[in-house]
């Protein structure tokens, strides 16, 4: 991605200070919404069957308290997506002057030992065993594509920024794995959408459009001939499935029709790398027609980020993060984005974020659901603040 260098004299938002604080602390290890079959209590054979082992999962999800998770002996774990939003979040500390290498060095190491050991190439899952409603399984580490995706943009961040190339070579590594494992549910000669995992055929706009844009950014460094094209061909299939109003459904089945903010902003951050990568400005108009619903749709007046489109609550820190990538990255060339940005930044900091630095999962209308999830909370947000850091050069202080 384009950045701006800030110079070695910029300061950290305290915010960013009290949470890098704490990650680091806890050696970026932490709880999960999906973790409650890590449970030593609840890995028995007894919840290991369908649907109690997927009544377990909704269960942590939607009520799992802090108390709850200590008083199940759910383990705080490593996830490598959460490990890989911090190297990229510290990659952008590092263009604008920080030192982090150490710790970027650190957590690639660490990527390294958590890869899913049952494919060749580079790939990842996450650290959970995982059950849906229709009996899919994944176990723990299963790879899939948003989690290997969000592995392989840290590594090209540690190349672009340190000159890794160990890192160049398991970022080329992780687009074999894209190219060759995932399927292709959809593989016309101009349009192309991947799978989920190796193992299913599901039509997921976001993680589909994740790996294209992937594939494109590495292009530029790779140069293989192949990648360009395919990357354009899903690029073209999020185009086809964009509603009239600039929405996109999150997936193709009739059960994954719903519209959300941060998938939205998905979808919206995968256009602009691959703009940024390609030079390719064919899909401009589909981008910004996308943009404007998700600035009309999903914020409130005072900047709190919504869910859905058509109500207020949940406020997930999910769809906070998300919007500070995505408009960070429009806010140098729209006044409007940049104060959006600004609102949703302040409401963030001043709602969802303890005393103690993290930041809380969910904001409903009556309470607060403050368990301070590692991967959905804090990689995500520690991701969004240093990459607003290095964008703005914290001119919105």
């Amino acid at each position: 991605m384009l950045v701006t260098n800030v110079g070695r004299s910029s300061t950290l938002r305290p915010s960013l200070v009290r949470l890098k604080s704490w990650v680091e602390r806890r050696d970026y290890a932490g709880w999960e919404p999906y973790d409650f079959l890590n449970s030593s209590i609840l890995s028995s054979r007894i919840f290991a069957r369908f649907p109690l082992d997927w009544l377990a999962i909704q269960t942590g999800k939607r009520l799992g308290s802090i108390a709850l998770r200590r008083g199940l002996r759910i383990p705080a774990s490593k996830n490598p997506k959460a490990l890989a939003l911090f190297i990229s979040g510290y990659c952008d500390l590092a263009r604008s002057g920080q030192d982090t290498q150490p710790q970027a060095q650190y957590l690639k190491a660490e990527l390294g030992r958590l890869r899913s050991r049952t494919e060749k190439d580079y790939c990842w899952g996450y650290d959970w065993p995982y059950v849906s409603l229709r009996g899919t399984r994944m176990p723990a580490f299963t790879p899939n594509a948003i989690a290997t995706t969000a592995c392989g943009e840290a590594l090209l961040d540690l190349w672009e920024v340190f000159r890794d190339k160990e890192a160049l070579s398991m970022a080329k590594s992780v687009a074999r794995f894209i190219v060759t494992r995932l399927n292709r549910p959809v593989d016309l000669p101009d349009q192309l959408c991947f799978s989920y995992t190796p193992c299913s055929f599901t039509r997921i706009l976001n993680s589909s459009a994740l790996c294209c844009a992937y594939l494109a950014r590495l292009e530029t460094v790779a140069e293989s001939g192949e990648y360009y094209e395919l990357s354009r061909r899903g690029m073209n299939y999020l185009a086809a499935k964009q509603r009239d109003d600039g929405s996109w459904p999150y997936g193709e089945s009739r059960l994954q029709r719903w519209v959300d903010s941060f998938h939205t902003g998905f979808n919206l951050s995968a256009l602009l790398a691959y703009e940024w990568a390609t030079d390719d400005q064919r899909f401009t108009r589909v981008w910004k027609t996308g943009l404007n619903f998700y600035i009309k749709s999903f914020f409130r007046a005072d900047g709190a980020a919504k869910y859905y489109p058509n109500s207020v609550y949940p406020i997930d820190i999910h769809s906070c993060s998300q919007a500070l990538m995505v408009l960070s990255d429009m806010a140098a060339s729209d006044d409007k984005a940049r104060d959006l940005a600004r609102k949703v930044l302040l409401w963030t900091e001043a709602n969802m974020q303890s005393r103690d630095g993290y930041f809380f999962y969910q904001h409903h209308r009556y309470w607060v659901n403050k368990v301070p999830y590692m991967r959905w909370a804090q990689a995500w947000m520690f991701r969004a603040l240093a990459h607003l850091h290095v964008k703005l050069s914290c001119t919105m202080c």
